[in-house]
Order: structure tokens, then C-alpha cells, then sequence
């Protein structure tokens, strides 16, 4: 059957792409959604959109406000498992549906925090999962208790002890090695109990029998106009800057910048748009596949033999390689001028200037209160960091830093400064503790 281009699916690590296609083959699949996708599917044509997973910190996530337009647009939004659970338990008061038992926890409150539902993942490999979501702890281990494999205090003590791990160490393995617990038999019935692929199965069957009956108003665009986003329309109620736009304070924003990735969202229009930078030369001269990709820990056989495969890996590739030359040489006051415009063109001067205070306040603040950060609050500054460079790890970013625009303790320190701000908004703002295996009962 041909892919119906108005029926799009947001798929990653809760369900296998194979079983997406066998539920509901008439679809259009999109990988896990991020912020401006659904405005641009539904420009595209897009009527009725099923959100399973979606990017919670790799990129910019998706904004309820996205989802309220498109709605108030005539098209229907059915969340659902992951980040569609997470939305519609959010944005149901706008109209957008919710399916499974992770959007009923949600909606009701018993679960409160992405964290439930956040997992690290090979996207290379149809997005296998390479950790286990919290909420799935929590159900697997609850099935263990039912079935009498598991006692009730066993199982609590594991989730204690699951809620203290970033997202990233939750594995059945260690896990059980921490509780004292060798049963590979158990280990194996936990691996299989998988409550976010059971939802999103849920959500697929019923929109492809919604689908079959015509219980979905495939409804056309009611406006022709394009999506503004909010961040667009962003009434400035006050001056960021105070009036001032000092050489200093640009060289400080663009210095923050360089440090902490955030760089990246902005440079490839700077440079484009500067002759001096020599985008397209760099680019041209970067036609040696395996030095590129061995720079950034791919292989031939990730790559694969498939010559339209290896061109886009080349080309993305070549990309990022020229980024990090221009990374290297970008603690200029021409960059942090040409930075503050484009900053001030794309209206994100204002949102890039709050985070950055409000990272340093946070930082402060925390100090202050005597607070002291845990590897988690590391870690995750690490992570942020890395990734917005367009790193795997912090090891890969210290290993490209040699020739960096500002010496690794600069690094170090922003790295530290940012986990005390992490820290102090998990004090501020910690979730209730749902520590209780008793909690989850579809």
C-alpha cells in the first residue's frame, strides 16, 4: 500500500519501525519529533499526526504552542507512549487525544516528570534502545511482583535506587547487580514487560481502525498563511540588554557561546554569509570520507556500501568538520559582532541572553544555598555540553579541544558551572516521589 502522506507517525525508540508499518502501513514515518516539524508537516499537506517519541534534549523539544496551532488549524494530534503521552496529557484541554496508560499517569498526575519516559537510544540502528525508560522500570518490576517473581520490597528498592541513575545507566543488569540480585530468568521476563511499546502499539491500532471506519475529519489547512513560532511573536516587554550592547558584553555572549555548543545553531548562517569564512572552499576541500568519519567515531561498516548512504554521511560529515575549523578560530570580535546580529535577525538574542544569565544566577544562587552538585548534575552538564558541540561525549569534545578557541579549564569551568545550576533546579523544582512499584496498574 502507498504511504499516505496526510497520516504522519512520530517514531524512535518505542516501537521498532518494522511493527509501525505492519500496524498502520499507509503512513508517512518520521523519526522522533522536534520543535518546527509539526508545523512543517502540516504546511506539507499533514492531517492527522501520532506522536510517539520525540527529542527531549538533544534538540529543541516540541512547544505546546506548535501543537495548539496546528490543532486550532483543523488537523488531529493523538499522542501517546513517550513524548505523545507526555503532550496530549499536557494539551487535551486543546483537543489533542490521548492513548495508553503513560498518558492516562500524566493526565491524572501520578507521573510528573520527562524523566519517566527519557532513554538513551542508537539512532543508527533503527533508534534501539540502549537503556530502560523509568516508567518501564516501574511496570516491569510491578508485573515481577504480581507474578511472584519478585518480592514487593525487592522491587522498591530497585526504583529507589533507579530514580537516583541519570537516564542513561538505567539497565536491567545494573540494576539487579545493585539490589544483589543474579537471576538471569528474572532479567530476561523485566527485559520483555516494555509499557511504552505496548501504548504506542495501542495508539496505532486505534488510529488504523479510526482510519478504516473514517472516524478521522482528514481536514485540508484552514489558513493558507505560514506557522509563525511563538518565539517570533514574542512580545519584548522590557530591553534584555538594559540599553547596553557593549563591545565586552557580545565578546562575553559569543564566548559563552563557543563554550557551551550553543554556537552551533547559529554559525552555518554567519559563515555563509561572510566571504572571509570561505564556507563553500572549506567544504569542497573536505572530500576525504574516511578522515572525516573516522573524526567522528563512524566506521565503514556504520556507514555502509549503499553510495547515496555514504554521500549523505560525507556531506554531513564534511559539515560538521568545517564547523569545528571555524569553532577553532571564532574568538573574534568580528564573530561576536556577526554572532549579536544574527542573534538580533532570527529573534533569539532575547532567549539566548536569559539562559545565559540565567545559568550564571542559577550557578550563584546555588553556591549560595551551599548546595553541592552529583555526578547526575555532571553528567548531564557534560551531555548538554558535548552534544550541542555535536559530540557524542565529553571525552570526544576534550579530545577535539587542542586547537579550541579557549583553554579546556574554560570548558571545565562552564562545565561545573552548569551542573550547579542543574542542581539548584532540581531543588527548586523536584518532582513528587512516586517510588512505588503500586503506582502503575493498567
Amino acid at each position: 500500500m502507498n504511504a499516505n502522506p496526510s497520516v504522519i507517525v512520530y517514531a524512535g525508540p518505542s516501537v521498532p519501525s518494522r511493527l509501525v508499518q505492519t500496524l498502520l502501513p499507509d503512513c508517512t514515518l518520521r523519526p522522533p519529533i522536534r520543535r518546527g516539524d509539526l508545523y512543517r508537516d502540516r504546511e506539507r499537506g499533514g492531517t492527522l499526526f501520532v506522536l510517539l517519541d520525540g527529542v527531549l534534549i538533544q534538540e529543541p523539544a516540541l512547544p505546546l504552542r506548535e501543537i495548539i496551532d496546528v490543532l486550532q488549524d483543523g488537523a488531529t494530534i493523538i499522542g501517546a507512549s513517550s513524548m505523545g503521552a507526555l503532550r496530549a496529557a499536557e494539551c487535551w484541554p486543546a483537543g489533542m487525544q490521548g492513548v495508553g496508560t503513560i498518558y492516562r499517569l500524566f493526565r491524572r498526575g501520578s507521573l510528573q516528570s520527562d524523566d519517566e519516559v527519557i532513554l538513551t537510544f542508537a539512532a543508527e540502528d533503527d533508534y534501539r534502545p540502549l537503556s530502560v525508560a523509568l516508567i518501564n522500570i516501574r511496570y516491569a518490576l510491578r508485573r515481577a511482583v504480581q507474578s511472584q517473581r519478585l518480592a514487593a520490597g525487592q522491587a522498591a528498592q530497585i526504583i529507589e535506587h533507579a530514580e537516583t541513575l541519570h537516564f542513561s545507566a538505567r539497565r536491567w543488569p545494573t540494576l539487579l547487580a545493585h539490589a544483589g540480585i543474579q537471576d538471569n530468568a528474572l532479567q530476561t521476563f523485566l527485559s520483555e514487560q516494555d509499557l511504552k511499546q505496548r501504548d504506542a502499539i495501542r495508539a496505532l491500532q486505534r488510529v488504523a481502525q479510526g482510519l478504516a471506519r473514517s472516524a478521522y475529519a482528514l481536514t485540508a489547512r484552514r489558513s493558507q498563511h505560514l506557522f509563525v513560532p511563538s518565539e517570533a511573536q514574542r512580545e519584548q516587554a522590557y530591553a534584555i540588554t538594559a540599553g547596553l550592547e557593549s563591545v565586552a558584553l557580545k565578546q562575553d555572549v559569543a564566548r559563552w557561546q563557543l563554550i557551551s555548543g550553543r554556537y552551533t545553531r547559529y554559525i552555518t548562517a554567519i559563515a555563509a554569509a561572510s566571504p572571509s569564512s570561505e564556507l563553500a572552499e572549506r567544504l569542497a576541500r573536505k572530500r576525504e570520507l574516511d578522515v572525516i568519519l573516522d573524526g567522528l567515531a563512524f566506521t565503514r561498516e556504520q556507514v555502509g556500501e549503499v553510495a547515496a548512504t555514504r554521500q549523505a554521511y560525507q556531506q554531513s560529515a564534511a559539515l560538521r568538520w568545517v564547523l569545528l575549523e571555524l569553532w577553532q578560530t571564532a574568538a573574534t570580535v568580528d564573530f561576536a559582532e556577526n554572532l549579536w546580529a544574527e542573534l538580533q535577525t532570527s529573534g533569539e538574542l532575547s532567549a539566548e541572553l536569559f539562559r545565559w544569565r540565567a545559568i550564571t544566577a542559577g550557578a550563584r544562587e546555588a553556591r549560595q544555598r551551599g548546595l553541592q552538585v552529583r555526578r547526575a548534575d555532571v553528567f548531564l552538564a557534560e551531555a548538554e555540553i558535548a552534544h550541542a558541540h555535536g559530540f557524542h561525549s565529553w571525552r570526544m569534545l576534550r579530545q577535539n579541544s587542542a586547537s579550541a578557541p579557549y583553554p579546556w579549564a574554560d570548558f571545565e569551568d562552564y562545565r561545573n558551572q552548569l551542573a550547579l545550576a542543574k542542581r539548584l533546579r532540581e531543588a527548586l523544582f523536584k518532582p513528587a516521589d512516586y517510588s512505588s512499584c503500586g503506582s502503575i496498574n493498567p
